[in-house]
């Protein structure tokens, strides 16, 4: 295994079949920007920014070259990549990616849509078009880098895959979260013959993969996959009782007709929705004996008005929440 010590080699430098990069062997001062350097040198040229900058940084990179394909393992701390206008001219990069994550949550904004891409999703974006992460808090992620000549000849309709999620359930997602996960669980470099063979198939499983999975050229991402977004949004920010629906649609790149449409066909409204999983989780808490009082539910369900939960609390249910949190006592 190869390992580096303080920058990264220049995009140029023959690749190894294995690489490390690990900003823990650096002191803090330096970390950042050997992170950024590596992102740019074996992911995509990129505006990388720290988006919790008073927390300790800490990220990780381990690259497996398979022929044509490399596949990256990266830990990192709560950052922001741009890629914009600017970006695209000083540093022209024409690569494909595809990346599946492991831990935390990431938002990607391309092609004025919005993806955002929770554990088991794998998530396609485009270093030739100007795009966006945002990852709020500590990810996992394995991201393969592929050519765009070789994802092109397998997959005509490239262009109108970016910012696209694939889910877990969708036909070969598995397939493809597995043996990408295998991949960077390599212990030692196969030989060139393996990794010609292995990127080779890798490439056309994964190109099966999209065109069996993501919506057709020139349609809107279907209504489900949005609202699958909004729900995991909305999950995340259930505490927060200032949440409304132009926030959730501005951060799904959609308009809030879009977003409420979406909902419609689902058959609910998303504030109905998130009322009803407020609920089930305050109920839960008081069930369970996880709060000390009613009030604090109240605070930790995202509800602003003590009576008027207490009465869809009655409704739902059929008693009070303190009946509730005495018989959990």
């Amino acid at each position: 295994m190869a390992s580096l010590n303080v920058s990264p080699p220049s995009p140029a430098s023959p690749p190894a079949a294995i690489t490390t990069f690990d900003t823990n062997v650096l002191a803090e001062k330096y970390r950042f920007s050997y992170w950024r350097d590596a992102i740019c040198a074996h992911l995509s040229p990129s505006e990388t920014t720290r988006m919790g900058p008073e927390q300790p940084f800490a990220a990780r990179m381990r690259k497996v070259a398979l022929g044509k394909v490399n596949v990256c393992d990266i830990r990192f701390s709560p950052m922001a990549s741009r890629r914009d206008a600017a970006c695209l001219r000083r540093m022209p990069d024409d690569d494909v990616f595809v990346a599946l994550m492991k831990t935390g949550t990431g938002r990607l904004v391309q092609d004025d849509r919005c993806a955002l891409a929770s554990v088991g999703d794998l998530v396609i974006y485009d270093s030739a078009r100007p795009f966006l992460w945002e990852f709020e808090q500590d990810t996992r992620m394995i991201i393969a880098r592929i050519a765009r000549r070789q994802m092109a000849s397998r997959l005509p309709d490239l262009a109108h895959l970016a910012a696209r999620i694939i889910r877990p359930d969708q036909p070969l997602a598995s397939t493809i979260a597995h043996t990408m996960t295998d991949i960077v669980a390599l212990e030692a470099p196969l030989s060139e013959s393996c990794s010609q063979r292995l990127g080779s198939s890798f490439l056309e499983l994964l190109a099966a993969s999209l065109e069996a999975s993501l919506t057709a050229p020139g349609r809107r991402v279907a209504d489900e996959d949005l609202v699958r977004q909004a729900k995991t949004f909305l999950l995340a920010h259930i505490e927060d009782p200032d949440l409304d629906l132009a926030t959730v649609a501005n951060r799904l790149g959609v308009s809030l007709r879009t977003l409420c449409r979406a909902f419609a066909a689902d058959g609910t409204t998303a504030i109905r929705w998130l009322w009803q999983q407020r609920l089930e989780l305050a109920h839960r808490l008081l069930a369970e004996g996880q709060a000390r009082n009613v009030g604090q539910v109240v605070m930790q369900c995202g509800f602003s008005d003590f009576s008027h939960f207490s009465r869809a609390f009655k409704k739902a249910y059929g008693v009070m929440p303190k009946s509730v949190l005495r018989a959990a006592g």
